[in-house]
């Protein structure tokens, strides 16, 4: 069976899927700030 022309080798996907991860956990960490903040502001504010 051949392999699809639009494969990428291991080597490849390495830098790919390290930058995918930064970006997620960077997307994570922005959300995780904007709910502790809604949480203090309604901790702080009464």
């Amino acid at each position: 069976m051949r392999e699809h022309p639009a494969t990428m080798q291991q080597a490849d996907a390495a830098p790919r899927r390290k930058a995918a991860r930064r970006t997620a956990m960077l997307l994570g960490a922005i959300a995780v700030a904007v709910y502790a903040g809604f949480i203090l502001m309604g901790v702080l504010g009464q």
